[in-house]
């Protein structure tokens, strides 16, 4: 059968598979588990972010339309009065404590603005929460600094709450003073070039540089997962990390579906099509069900000590949700660059 043609059938089978597993809500299940393979005991966890990357993944699915429908219909009803977006879903045991996050906002945001959705974030809310060199703190939480009218209401109502908020600092690895490579990339995926941007983009170029991607952010350590976040968000406005990243995609070896399909879209990103026995590897991962392997691609986060020191990142978060809809980009973004070459 030719390639086009198993490309097809494979996002058949997975698109059946997600359409089985979404819940009523639109969610699309993640869970937990204390092994970075995912092979022990796993954990339902009702979240935000993973339905966000799956949306964001079928957007380039033929045939995904309704899957991403309600999946948006799922994600603007966990939107806050504040247009800001959690972690956690409303009936997780942890939402109440937890501040809003950039993370999440954008990533949801990105979604809802692709696909002329209401209810996006505000961006003058994105920008306004950052630091003194220009990059986005984590989270959206009172600060001394003065962070315009629109923030400050925002900070304001958590004042309320600062007990609560500071318990979850307190239990996390998280600090107020996050600040994160993967979602300062994210931000800027959500929002485009804007004013000040450069020093996000000079941020993110430099770890490329340095080869850092492993280390430069508290929630991810996956170097696919983090060049996946690096080029989507750096080639509208930074071409020029073409010449950085690419040799690192090039000679990258995923080890299993989920870092192959980043790869292949990370590449495509920049204009560069993978090898056809690389979607060969991918659509031979595909299980009978229509899904590919269960994988991690976050995780709860690593403390940083005043030594250098980091801690073991526990637990981690994935779904075979998750993993099958980026296979599913993959497949349908390849096909169609090798179409249009």
């Amino acid at each position: 059968m030719p390639i086009d043609d198993q490309i097809g059938c494979a996002i058949t089978g997975g698109l059946a598979f997600l359409a089985g597993n979404q819940l009523d809500s639109g969610e699309l299940p993640v869970v937990t588990c204390e092994r970075r393979d995912m092979q022990g005991a796993l954990t339902l966890d009702p979240s935000v972010f993973p339905t966000a990357l799956v949306a964001h993944s079928l957007g380039f699915v033929p045939g995904a339309e309704d899957l991403v429908g309600r999946a948006i219909d799922f994600l603007r009803g966990q939107r806050d009065e504040y247009g800001l977006w959690r972690h956690w879903t409303r009936d997780n045991p942890m939402f109440r404590p937890l501040p809003p996050d950039l993370d999440d906002t954008c990533c949801v945001s990105a979604v809802l603005a692709q696909r002329n959705a209401p209810d996006t974030v505000d961006p003058a809310l994105i920008i306004a929460n950052r630091d003194h060199r220009g990059l986005f703190y984590t989270w959206v939480v009172p600060r001394l600094r003065w962070t315009g009218p629109a923030l400050r209401r925002v900070m304001l109502r958590q004042l309320r709450h600062q007990l609560v908020i500071r318990g979850f600092f307190r239990i996390t690895s998280a600090e107020p003073g996050d600040v994160d490579a993967v979602v300062n990339a994210n931000c800027l995926f959500a929002l485009g070039a804007f004013p000040g941007h450069r020093a996000v983009v000079d941020y993110l170029l430099d770890i490329l540089r340095d080869g850092c991607e492993t280390t430069c952010d508290k929630w991810y350590d996956n170097p696919f997962v983090v060049r996946y976040a690096f080029s989507r968000s750096l080639r509208p406005v930074a071409p020029e990390a073409e010449d950085i990243i690419m040799p690192r995609l090039l000679s990258a070896k995923p080890a299993n579906a989920l870092e192959r399909a980043l790869l292949v879209s990370s590449m495509l990103d920049w204009g560069r099509v993978a090898e056809e026995a690389t979607i060969g590897e991918l659509l031979e991962e595909q299980r009978e069900d229509g899904s590919w392997p269960l994988h991690s691609f976050y995780h709860g986060g690593r403390r940083r000590w005043p030594d250098g020191r980091i801690d073991d990142p526990f637990p981690y978060w994935g779904s075979t949700a998750l993993t099958t809809a980026i296979c599913l980009e993959a497949l349908a973004r390849w096909r169609q660059a090798r179409g249009a070459a």
